[in-house]
């Protein structure tokens, strides 16, 4: 395992990974309270809700 702990998914609006109690704070990685086998699956999760946020950010900024 990874790691464990971190911020609760129920405080995380899981479409943009921005949350839900501080406004254009976005949670990528292992700052997310979720549990992974180890082989590359906590990268794949850090990449995908880094991407998720960018999207976000960048439809927020009109880009």
């Amino acid at each position: 395992m990874a790691t464990t702990g971190g911020i609760s998914l129920n405080e995380i609006n899981p479409s943009t990974v921005e949350s839900l109690i501080v406004r254009n704070l976005y949670l990528c990685g292992e700052v997310i309270d979720i549990d992974c086998d180890t082989g590359g699956y906590n990268i794949q999760a850090a990449m995908s809700t880094a991407w998720l946020a960018a999207i976000d950010i960048n439809k927020k900024a009109g880009a």
